[in-house]
């Protein structure tokens, strides 16, 4: 089974706060990116673990939408949230259209966060 969530954000505090509400709701398995290229590794390395991903949209080094269409090319199915004070409908459509299935506005809170990630993670 499929067990990681792998969260890409070069905010430090967004990071931590993904990781706080995800831990407050018994998620405990996760890794941390801190930015396109470090996930994009961290993908590489994880994924047959990996079950949902979160990624900004905005990142150094490569940012979400280009990391979105690189894990698609080896990991066609599990769920990309793109987490990101974007509200570009223009922007949102390209993620869509490279393969992620989600999208969460920052700063966002943590029950409908969490009602997201349950959303793709629950059978």
């Amino acid at each position: 089974m499929k067990k990681y969530i792998l969260i890409a954000d070069d905010s430090d505090v967004i990071r931590s706060i993904v990781e706080q509400t995800l831990r407050l709701y018994h998620y405990d398995n996760i890794i941390t990116a801190i930015d396109g290229q470090d996930a994009l590794g961290k993908a590489k390395e994880n994924k047959n673990d990996i079950a949902l991903y979160v990624f900004d949209v905005n990142m150094p080094k490569m940012d979400g939408i280009s990391l979105v269409k690189e894990v698609r090319a080896f990991d066609s199915t599990t769920p990309i949230i793109m987490l990101t004070t974007e509200t570009d409908k223009a922007k949102m459509m390209t993620a869509r259209d490279n393969g992620a299935t989600g999208w969460i506005i920052k700063p966002f809170q943590g029950d409908k966060f969490i009602r997201v990630v349950e959303m793709y993670l629950k059978p």
